[in-house]
């Protein structure tokens, strides 16, 4: 079966706003089929940026964005799964600059 990367950065300034659907995004990932999410996380703020030099209260994370590896049977089905997130519902994710790429097998 396919694997596929997706680079999902966050809209500039954005991490209130992440926060605060950050449950039903993790909730939401929770209820994937096992094996569908081969691996993911937090992406940090680019070097140079003003979020980068963000001062946060103690154990809140600099979220700039996300990545994912799905396993799954085609880009579409990768790009629903995406459109069901709170992030891309939500206007969390940059939709202009998410990317979905298949990865090739070696």
């Amino acid at each position: 079966m396919p694997r596929f990367l997706v680079y999902a950065p966050d809209y500039p300034d954005h991490l209130a706003q992440r926060y605060a659907v950050r449950p039903e995004h993790l909730e939401r990932g929770s209820k994937d089929p096992k094996g569908m999410m081969l691996y993911s996380g937090p992406l940090a703020p680019r070097p140079g940026t003003a979020q980068r030099n963000t001062t946060l209260p103690e154990g809140q994370l600099n979220i700039a964005g996300s990545f994912m590896v799905y396993q799954m049977n085609s880009l579409e089905e990768v790009w629903d799964r995406l459109k069901e997130d709170v992030y891309w519902r939500a206007n969390i994710w940059d939709k202009e600059k998410l990317i979905v790429e298949e990865l090739i097998d070696v």
